[in-house]
């Protein structure tokens, strides 16, 4: 398993910690239950990295927390007080596994990264221009992507444009669902390297959801360890090493194996 240092002890380290979000009984139901009373919380510039084998309610979490759909019971709370998606959208926002789909393929980059100045801020097209050169660089992008076709770009930088337009709006919690999924090591590793710089410069907390345990233990605070419906382990990465629970080892096992 590729192991590098976490980032842990300078979160512990911080004086004052915030509660940010939270989810009290949280259940969804289609068929069946997906998600079954879920439990957990997230605090102002944590990370809390969500691991479990396909199928377990990952995406379906990730769903839920950014409002694109709604829970069957349960509560969603942001800064203690329910969650109004509609006028917290700024706030929360969603990167998803597959960048390709966040991307409409008849739009030029440009376009696709103006629409947030325009609808959060009202800029005009030449006011946003120096502020989307600088998110850009930001993500280790140059302007001369602005006029491609989101087909013209690679995996890698598609999904480095797509953590620029969500971090133009200034979220405080950015859900990632598998966003490192379909990427190579190496462009993995500048993915997180730049969401690391985002978490530290602005304070910012994000939901971290992955089947990649080693990015997990280098990333996150927090590890919430879902099995059916279930938050079945909650705690840093170094007490999963310690649980004695039967799913949790064979996940270290597997994530072992296959590093």
């Amino acid at each position: 398993m590729r192991l590098s240092i976490p980032i842990q002890s300078h979160y512990y380290e911080r004086k004052r910690i915030m509660r940010l979000f939270e989810a009290k009984n949280l259940t969804k139901k289609y068929d069946k239950t997906v998600l079954d009373h879920l439990d957990f919380s997230i605090n102002e510039g944590e990370v809390v990295g969500v691991i479990g084998v396909s199928g377990c309610g990952k995406s379906t979490l990730a769903r839920l927390v950014s409002g694109i759909e709604k829970p069957s019971s349960g509560s969603l709370l942001y800064q203690g007080k329910p969650v109004d998606f509609k006028k917290g959208r700024k706030d929360i926002q969603l990167i998803l596994q597959n960048s390709i789909e966040s991307f409409s393929p008849r739009m030029k980059i440009r376009v696709f990264l103006y629409e947030p100045y325009h609808y959060f801020y009202h800029l005009h097209k030449n006011e946003a221009l120096d502020c989307i050169k600088k998110i850009l660089k930001q993500v280790g992008m140059d302007e001369s992507c602005l006029e491609k076709y989101p087909h013209e770009l690679s995996g890698g930088q598609l999904q480095r444009i797509a953590i620029a337009r969500a971090l133009i709006i200034h979220p405080r919690l950015l859900i990632c669902d598998e966003i490192t999924s379909s990427l190579d090591h190496v462009v993995q590793r500048e993915i997180i390297e730049l969401l690391k710089k985002f978490v530290e410069k602005n304070h910012i907390s994000i939901l971290f959801i992955s089947h990649d345990l080693s990015l997990v233990h280098e990333f996150c605070h927090q590890v919430l360890v879902l099995n059916n419906g279930k938050i079945i382990e909650k705690g840093t990465i170094q007490q999963l090493y310690k649980s004695e629970n039967e799913v949790v080892q064979n996940l270290l096992k597997a994530a072992y194996l296959n590093s």
